[in-house]
């Protein structure tokens, strides 16, 4: 009897909850938690969360000059071997950049240096300087060969940071609710977050309007054993020639985005939501929400520069 009873009290035990916060990592806060049935096995899929974050960063990390990806973009013209990792998000960056019809491009930051540089001088870019860089982006940015190699074919600046961030957050829950013990995992980079296991959690939508963290929240919804992520902002942008100008910019035409204030996107995966939230705010909501609607288990919720909100059909309800 006696030997039975210690499994039985252990079973009983409610599971242990751990919550870290990092600073600085992809570029922002990361927000770990994890349910686990004892201490010691939370600790452990920290650990290899964590870990799986600093071997992906040395892939994906763009700003560090020693990473598998910025030492690839020194390199155009050649047929380089690269990683099973770096592949995956250059396969998956061309297929977003294909599939809203270059809505979502990765040289996106090429049209940011034109207008910032546009506005240092105290003006806008002309019209021949924006029809240029849009018209280097519409030929693919590179070339995946079927050996697992790749050509980069590119002279502009590239970005993955976002697709890469939610690529990383999705290997690092994955890892963390692979390991023993743990019943659920939620990683939040900066807002953009995936969850595995467990009840899933409420997230407070961020009004685009207001920078203010006390700020109520446009809405709250559901998620679980899934992702969301946001994009947009009406306070983030610059001044050019004295005009108010968005950050965001159209990569097919080179203009800003005028119409979209901000957009968040559930989806099954962090890197689907990432890429999808970028691409709705230039789409806007006509195109933008027949795009979500065609992805399986995709929801948007798209804020117009006035205010007014238009959801796909499958935007929750508020919890």
């Amino acid at each position: 009897m006696s030997g039975l009873l210690f499994p039985l009290l252990r079973a009983l035990q409610p599971p242990y909850r751990l919550r870290s916060v990092y600073q600085r990592l992809l570029g922002t806060e990361v927000e770990l938690q994890i349910v686990a049935r004892t201490r010691r096995l939370a600790e452990s899929a920290e650990g290899t969360a964590l870990s799986e974050l600093e071997r992906l960063s040395a892939v994906l990390n763009r700003f560090d000059p020693h990473s598998e990806l910025s030492r690839w973009l020194t390199r155009p013209g050649e047929c380089a071997p690269l990683s099973a990792e770096l592949r995956a998000v250059l396969t998956l960056a061309d297929g977003w950049r294909v599939r809203t019809g270059g809505a979502f491009h990765p040289g996106a930051d090429a049209l940011g240096g034109l207008w910032q540089r546009a506005a240092n001088q105290g003006r806008e870019p002309d019209a021949a300087e924006r029809a240029e860089v849009a018209g280097q982006l519409r030929a693919a940015p590179w070339t995946l060969h079927g050996d697992g190699t790749a050509t980069l074919h590119a002279a502009y600046p590239l970005g993955l940071s976002a697709l890469a961030k939610g690529f990383i957050v999705d290997r690092m829950a994955g890892a963390a609710h692979a390991s023993p013990g743990v019943e659920a995992v939620l990683v939040n980079a900066g807002g953009d977050l995936r969850t595995l296991g467990g009840r899933g959690l409420n997230v407070a939508v961020a009004d685009p309007f207001t920078a203010r963290d006390d700020a109520p929240p446009l809405t709250r919804v559901h998620v679980r054993d899934g992702a969301l992520a946001s994009s947009g902002g009406a306070h983030r942008g610059r001044m050019v020639g004295g005009v108010w100008r968005p950050h965001l910019l159209d990569p097919r035409d080179g203009r800003p985005v005028q119409d979209v204030s901000g957009v968040t996107v559930t989806a099954p995966d962090c890197a689907t939501a990432d890429a999808l939230a970028t691409a709705l705010s230039v789409l806007g909501p006509g195109a933008g929400l027949g795009l979500a609607e065609d992805i399986p288990g995709c929801a948007a919720l798209i804020v117009s520069r006035d205010g007014t909100r238009h959801s796909s059909r499958h935007w929750p309800h508020p919890p």
